[in-house]
Parts: C-alpha cells; sequence; structure tokens
C-alpha cells in the first residue's frame, strides 16, 4: 500500500515539478518587466545632450525640435514673447520681432520672416508690443492664434483668414491635438503717467536716443500708425475695443501627458477669472508645472511689483517660474525689473516656486517626468 502512495507521490511530482517552473518562469518575466517600466518613467533626460538644448536657435526658425518627448524647451524671445517646443509642438507666446521694435526696444535676433513653423499664437492682450508680428506669421505658417477681441479687425485688415483666427474672452476651454487650453479674463496693468514720464524723462537725461535713433523713432511712429490708433482707440464702455479690462486673457496649456504650463504678458493685479481657474485645476488635484507671468510696474515701483507678482505666484502656485514683460534693454520706454528682490521674496511668499531668468534665446529645458531643468545661459 505504501509503495503505491509513494508511486502515486513520484507521478504527480513529474507534473507539478514542469508546472511550478513555468510558473515561475512566467512571474520572472512579469517582474523584469515591471523593473523596465519603473525604471522607465523615474529615469532622468539627459538634458545637457539634448540638441535642442545646445542651441540659440528656436524650433519655430529653423531650430531642432526636442527629440527626447519628456523634454520641453522654452525661450524668451524679447519682451513677452516666449517659445514653447514640446513633442512636435510649436507654440508661440506673443509676437512682436525684431523688425518692429526701433528704436528703443532691444534687439534680439528674430524678426517675423525667420518664422517658418508654428501651430499657434497665444497672444495675452493685443497691444502692438504684443502682437504687431504675427499677421504675416500666421499667413506664412497656416497656423492659428488665439486673442482677445481688441485685435480682430487689425488681423482681417493685415489679410489674415478669419478660419485662423479664435476669439477669446476668458472662461474657454479648447482641444487641440496633442494638447488643451483654457482661458480667464484677466486685468492689464494699470499705466501709471506720471511714473511712466518720470521715467522716460530719466532715460532721456542719462540714455539720449542718437540722431540715427531719432530718425528711427519718426519712421517707426509712421509704421506702427495703426498700432498707435488702436490704442488710442482704447474705449472702457465697449468689450471689443477695451483691453485694461476686457481683452487680455490668461492661457493654461495642458499637454495630453498632464504636463501643464501658464502664460500672462502682463503684470495686472490678480482677476477673478483668474482665481476661478487656479482654484478649479488645484481642486481636481493639478498642479502648475510651469507659469510665465507679468513683472513689471511703469513708475518703477519696485515693491508693488513684487507684491502683484507674488500674489498671483501663491495662488497659481507652480513649480517652476519665468517672468514674462520684464526687461527690454537700456532705453526702453519701460523700466527693467531686477528678478533677484523677486526670487528672494519667493522664499517667504512661494518657497515651493522655483524662479528663473531667462537669456534672449537660451534654452530653458525642461524634463516633464521628473520636473528637473537645464538652463542653457552658456550655449553660444
Amino acid at each position: 500500500m505504501l509503495a503505491i502512495m509513494r508511486a502515486r507521490t513520484r507521478d504527480e511530482m513529474r507534473k507539478f515539478v514542469p508546472a511550478m517552473k513555468n510558473l515561475l518562469l512566467v512571474l520572472s518575466i512579469a517582474i523584469g518587466l515591471a523593473c523596465v517600466c519603473t525604471a522607465a518613467r523615474g529615469q532622468t533626460a539627459n538634458l545637457e545632450k539634448e540638441a535642442a538644448c545646445q542651441t540659440l536657435r528656436p524650433a519655430s526658425t529653423g531650430g531642432p525640435l526636442p527629440a527626447n518627448p519628456n523634454v520641453l524647451v522654452v525661450r524668451s524671445l524679447g519682451r513677452a514673447n516666449y517659445e514653447v517646443a514640446y513633442r512636435g509642438k510649436v507654440i508661440l507666446l506673443d509676437a512682436w520681432y525684431d523688425e518692429l521694435r526701433l528704436p528703443y526696444a532691444q534687439q534680439f535676433g528674430i524678426k517675423a520672416a525667420d518664422v517658418s513653423r508654428a501651430d499657434v499664437i497665444l497672444v495675452g492682450h493685443t497691444h502692438f508690443d504684443h502682437f504687431g508680428s504675427a499677421p504675416p506669421i500666421l499667413k506664412r505658417t497656416n497656423a492659428d492664434i488665439l486673442l482677445g477681441p481688441p485685435g480682430h479687425q487689425k488681423l482681417l485688415d493685415e489679410g489674415v483668414p478669419e478660419a485662423q483666427i479664435k476669439i477669446v474672452r476668458g472662461g474657454e476651454t479648447i482641444k487641440r491635438d496633442g494638447y488643451t487650453i483654457q482661458t480667464a479674463l484677466a486685468i492689464h496693468m494699470p499705466i501709471d503717467q506720471a511714473g511712466g514720464l518720470a521715467w522716460r524723462t530719466l532715460m532721456d537725461k542719462t540714455t539720449p536716443l542718437t540722431e540715427q535713433e531719432k530718425a528711427q523713432f519718426v519712421e517707426w511712429r509712421k509704421g506702427d500708425a495703426d498700432g498707435l490708433k488702436m490704442y488710442l482707440a482704447e474705449d472702457p464702455l465697449d468689450p471689443d475695443k477695451d483691453t485694461w479690462y476686457h481683452g487680455t486673457i490668461v492661457y493654461v496649456v495642458t499637454f495630453d501627458d498632464g504636463f501643464r504650463f501658464l502664460f500672462s504678458d502682463t503684470a495686472g493685479v490678480l482677476s477673478g477669472g483668474e482665481r476661478v481657474l487656479a482654484d478649479s485645476i488645484h481642486a481636481d488635484g493639478g498642479k502648475i508645472d510651469l507659469a510665465i507671468l507679468g513683472y513689471l510696474q511703469t513708475g518703477f515701483n519696485l515693491q508693488k511689483a513684487i507684491e502683484t507678482t507674488g500674489r498671483r505666484t501663491q495662488v497659481w502656485d507652480p513649480a517652476i517660474f519665468i517672468p514674462s514683460h520684464f526687461n527690454d534693454g537700456e532705453k526702453s520706454d519701460l523700466p527693467e525689473m531686477p528678478t533677484a528682490p523677486l526670487f528672494e521674496a519667493f522664499r517667504e511668499l512661494a518657497p515651493h516656486t522655483k524662479g528663473i531668468q531667462p537669456l534672449y534665446r537660451s534654452p530653458i529645458c525642461i524634463d516633464t517626468k521628473t520636473g528637473s531643468f537645464f538652463v542653457g545661459n552658456d550655449v553660444r
């Protein structure tokens, strides 16, 4: 009887052992794959070896797009102009380039004629120094443009097809290939006439225009007649002609992989629309990975600028902050705002936010999986 039981046990073990080996093999493969996937998710991109992070040439002018799908490149193109390149997309934030910037504004090496690719242009507000270069770019690239109502007729007058124009008033959610755009109605920075005049007088005394620059200014004024007419035609009682309270837009762009950035091209106080959008994002467990926010005061009121930008930064709570509209050269009609006092204030106002001061065209490369970044200020 015992011999029979032992025989049956041997037979069962012969069947059991191969089954166990197969099971262990399957488990080992599954564990190996899990480890590979975990490593891939946590892998840090080598930003310093990414070609797009080693050049001053923007993707919109023929420079390389990031090859690594987890690398986003953002560049300052002067004033409040920025370029974001990510996963085959090129997003321009405002458009006012060298050909329209004389004699005051800094030249930084890009003209509208240089721009050969763009998917969309997001315009924060439609004063001439924020979208003056947009019409030729739109006609050349067939990109779309999002902007507030005051700039609509200007684009049509410049021959931009209506199909490329999207007027936004705040509160829109627009789904595009690879990303989603949300908008909020913002408030334009108030223009301090007395402070602005004081700054302009100081510049005229300390850094006067040369005779050549004065002649350039006369020609520039002639060429910018339409922009000046738009500026003088502001009407706070007509939402389609008012920039301050009806035509200034904040954009939040969320890519399909979850990375999210915010863009504002003016240093106005926090609006109710901004607060609602920021709160809705945070309430759903979302976060702002990158914020480009205005940092400026026409009368060079540094403390007020820090308070205004600091308050907006607190509400949006971004991981990375880059200032817009904070510098434009020594002869600019607007003061150059120092970033060191702002970033020092962030230690208390926004301790989890890292501030970056950009240089024109230099790549700021962000690993969208880890949040680490590389600032290519030494790129030549």
